[in-house]
């Protein structure tokens, strides 16, 4: 008899990465702000859901492969492919609310587009980062760290 293995859902491990990329990406938003005030703080926290949003999906590529890949064309199959779009995505998606947050003169934070594209390409890279940092990651949190 054949042993298969089956990928899990992930959700603690995206959720904790997505807070670390998210407090990353307020970073660079009060570092572009336009304003001097301290609305960066309230409008950055509008980038926690996509980013969110975009790792679970990322984390959970395998997954969804292996359940609905058969059904799928080939070209839409590659985890790499899927991951690059994902990040293409979350890029746009957070430059276009740093821009729609009204700054001085009406310009918005306009965050720099390149520091979009670092957060979606952190977004991409993540599930291949996790194994290096689940070791030091509490066992509730999907980790391997026991605590001594």
């Amino acid at each position: 008899m054949a042993v298969t293995e089956t990928q899990a859902l992930l959700i603690l491990p995206p959720i904790a990465m997505g807070i670390v990329i998210g407090i990353y990406e307020l970073v660079l938003i009060h570092r572009d702000e336009n304003f001097n005030n301290s609305h960066w703080l309230g409008h950055g926290l509008h980038t926690f859901i996509p980013i969110i949003v975009g790792l679970l999906i990322s984390f959970n590529v395998p997954f969804f492969l292996e359940q609905f890949g058969g059904s799928l064309p080939t070209w839409i199959q590659n985890e790499l492919l899927i991951r690059i779009t994902i990040a293409l995505i979350i890029a746009i998606k957070i430059n276009a609310i740093s821009a729609v947050v009204p700054g001085v003169a009406g310009r918005g934070m306009r965050e720099k587009f390149i520091h979009s594209l670092v957060v979606g390409a952190l977004v991409a890279i993540a599930p291949y980062i996790w194994p290096f940092i689940a070791p030091f990651a509490p066992t509730w949190l999907g980790g391997s760290n026991v605590g001594q």
